[in-house]
């Protein structure tokens, strides 16, 4: 030991005069500078007030970290190993420190635990300019309530002590190379290259998640979802930082010598270590599955100053209450005794901010904890528990099909190899997907959703190929591909599990029955009276019931004529036996009759950004293009661009007005969104939402409804802006000029 540290301490001597401390601290620190500079321009040019907390010092470290960790950190690895290893290079004194009265392994060792040891000082440079940053931004801030600085000094420890130990494995490659080659430019484009082909790999999906950028990355911008101080990408880090130097010092060592003399020793000192490394590498790398638990609980805890008192938990796709979750001191914990199928349901809730909601999968036995967000803790929603890898999941399988819909939509042969290739390659990157996701600890999705979503998959793309080999038949009956079946195109050999899906409540899987009945429907029949033949034929009470509200919640929001309503709720209504969900869709086609051309729409009572009280009356004798929206919604924000596009063109005509009214819970954030400028769209702010949300079912927003100048609603589901429909659509209900 007493060698090493005479070696390490003869390291300082050496970088004394080389820069290198210098350069890396600088390159630490330019973060900072750059946010000194953010936080100067902003002082002089926004005047806008804050309406909610602003918590500075995590405004400031979530600005910073991106710049650092993406590239000035890397640099300062790799620039610190290639250098302190040239240096030995350039002066030839490898050769020369070798003759020193200290082994090989201790002299390679020592110079890397010193660029380590640079690498964490930069570390802890960057971590104190966040709190310069973050103090100097507080100073000068308006010193109001709404300005909090508030640092986080074990949050900061956590975060440098992750990247600390995350640092290792690229720094441990970097330093290898750059003991091996001589060359200077070997070292850095190992370094730099590393950092250019993630993206590369990572947009193909072939980047592993041990990839030492990817690791470096991670271990400052991935947490533990269970609370942990470390992540599994820093053990890795560890693992393989000692591996790569295992190897190296076996090089170095054994380099000029007869190392097939030396058996037993690198056997003791190398090999089986690294052996023994390599496996439990392979072991902290696999993922694991979370365990179910004996009993079904939902619970949690709630910020203070949320003024969450009650949770509720909806059926997925009804408004109907299932639980009701009492939350007492700011906690909550409830069993449930009832069986839950595996099925994706809502959970519901008041706060602060008004009303809020989200997605929850699980079923029977599985633990669900909530952890709300937390401005003051930098903490954002997350679904933990048994499912923790299920609900994390935020990609959308299979849903990246619409190019591949409008190609089969034209029932063309010409598409054909090109729908093929399109589907198989869009299926295989889904599984690709599904198989490689896992959260910041390694958890995985569990077998059973696993085998849910590969059925919904199957399916999906099955009625893609359904669709498109019919069209095919009416062009050309004969075609070669009227044999092919879904397997033959994806080149698999997978049996679907009906019961299995269907138990699951999957709406993919009921979509492709429905289409499997009509397509045995050869008569002239109308599409309805097709549809009910279909179901007729059932003999499984359940599924009728499952198609019978598919057809409801995809075909009725789009009808507007009250007979078709009508013939709906004759047809489809009474296949529904179950109660609560015969309840739910009765009061559905109701509202929807409510809601029909020529019916008296709601009149809103809203006020302008000026707080001039205003009604639809006031606009009567006009055509009103009505546009809900809030400013916590993001397809609302993309669609107001068009939605002011066409009002600036129809405003010329005079007999129609375009308003955007918003139904933001508070007003200050409606104030704070809203575009002061626009003269061309009437900015109001409902104070009747309540009445709003349940006369024209708010269920999601945006939402463009067309008025007609008695106040009688035209269409009630009008297309997006951005669509080409719109202007179509208006134009023909508009009259002529």
């Amino acid at each position: 030991m007493m060698k090493f540290f005479k070696a390490f301490t003869a390291e300082n001597i050496k970088l004394k005069h080389s820069g290198i401390r210098t350069t890396a601290f600088i390159l630490a620190a330019i973060p900072f500078l750059i946010s000194m500079g953010v936080s100067i321009y902003s002082y002089f040019t926004e005047k806008a007030e804050a309406t909610d907390p602003i918590y500075i010092f995590f405004d400031t470290y979530n600005l910073l970290i991106l710049p650092f960790i993406g590239l000035f950190y890397p640099l300062i690895i790799i620039v610190t190993a290639s250098r302190m290893t040239q240096l030995e290079h350039k002066n030839n004194t490898w050769q020369l420190i070798e003759t020193q009265p200290v082994n090989r392994a201790v002299l390679l060792n020592a110079k890397f635990i010193k660029a380590y040891q640079i690498c964490i000082y930069s570390i802890v440079i960057f971590m104190l300019g966040v709190v310069a940053s973050a103090t100097f931004t507080y100073l000068i801030s308006p010193k109001t309530e709404l300005h909090i600085l508030d640092i986080q000094w074990l949050f900061l420890l956590k975060k440098t002590i992750s990247l600390s130990l995350g640092t290792g494995f690229l720094l441990a490659i970097i330093y290898a190379v750059s003991v091996r080659f001589s060359n200077l430019f070997i070292s850095i484009i190992v370094g730099v290259g590393a950092l250019l082909v993630a993206p590369i790999l990572n947009g193909m999906k072939l980047l592993p998640k041990w990839f030492p950028t990817t690791i470096l990355e991670n271990s400052l911008k991935a947490s533990s979802d269970l609370g942990y101080w470390l992540t599994y990408n820093e053990y890795l880090s560890i693992i393989a930082t000692t591996i790569i130097l295992l190897i190296i010092t076996f090089w170095y060592v054994f380099k000029n010598k007869k190392w097939l003399n030396n058996k037993n020793t690198i056997l003791i000192n190398y090999a089986a270590p690294a052996l023994l490394l390599f496996g439990l590498f392979l072991y902290v790398n696999h993922p694991t599955q979370m365990i179910q638990s004996n009993e079904t609980v939902i619970k949690g805890s709630v910020p203070e100053n949320a003024m969450i008192s009650t949770i509720y938990l909806l059926d997925g796709t009804m408004n109907d209450t299932l639980q009701t979750i009492e939350v007492k001191n700011n906690h909550f914990q409830k069993v449930i005794k009832n069986d839950f199928p595996l099925k994706k349901y809502r959970l519901a809730w008041w706060s602060a901010k008004g009303e809020m909601q989200s997605a929850v999968l699980f079923s029977k036995n599985d633990v669900v904890e909530i952890q709300f967000p937390d401005e003051t803790k930098d903490q954002s929603f997350k679904i933990l528990g048994t499912r923790l890898a299920e609900n994390a999941l935020n990609v959308e399988l299979g849903d990246d099909v619409d190019y591949i819909k409008k190609l089969a939509d034209q029932g063309s042969e010409d598409n054909a190899e090109t729908i093929i290739f399109l589907l198989k390659r869009n299926y295989k990157e889904d599984l690709k997907t599904l198989k490689s996701f896992h959260t910041s600890d390694n958890y995985v999705i569990r077998d059973d959703y696993t085998e849910i979503i590969k059925n919904e998959l199957y399916y999906k793309y099955n009625l893609i190929w359904m669709q498109y080999k019919d069209a095919l038949a009416r062009s050309n009956p004969k075609n070669e591909y009227k044999n092919k079946s879904i397997q033959d195109v994806l080149n698999i050999d997978f049996k679907p599990n009906e019961d299995f899906i269907a138990k699951a409540e999957n709406a993919a899987y009921y979509r492709f029955k429905i289409y499997e009945l009509l397509s045995k429907d050869t008569s002239d029949e109308d599409i309805l009276t097709k549809y009910k033949n279909g179901l007729d034929r059932l003999k499984n009470p359940t599924l009728e019931t499952q198609l019978a509200k598919i057809i409801l919640d995809d075909k009725l929001p789009n009808v507007n004529d009250l007979n078709e309503i009508n013939r709906y709720e004759a047809l489809f209504l009474p296949l529904i036996k179950d109660q609560r969900t015969y309840a739910y869709y009765s009061k559905f086609i109701q509202d929807k009759k409510r809601l029909t051309t020529g019916s008296v729409a709601l009149t809103f009572e809203a006020i302008t950004t000026d707080n001039q009280p205003k009604a639809l009356e006031d606009y009567k004798g006009k055509f009103v293009v009505l546009d809900f929206w809030a400013s916590w919604c993001g397809p609302c924000i993309y669609q107001a661009d068009y939605f002011e596009k066409h009002a600036i063109e129809y405003n010329k005509r005079g007999d129609v007005v375009f308003i955007s009214l918003s139904i933001d819970q508070k007003e200050t954030a409606w104030r704070k969104k809203v575009k002061l400028n626009d003269k061309n769209v009437v900015q109001l702010f409902a104070k009747n939402q309540k009445a709003l949300t349940d006369f024209y079912r708010l269920n999601s927003i945006p939402r463009f409804i067309l008025i007609d100048p008695e106040g009688k609603i035209v269409n009630n589901t009008f297309p997006f802006p951005d669509d080409s429909n719109f202007k179509v659509m208006l134009d023909q209900l508009l009259p002529k000029r």
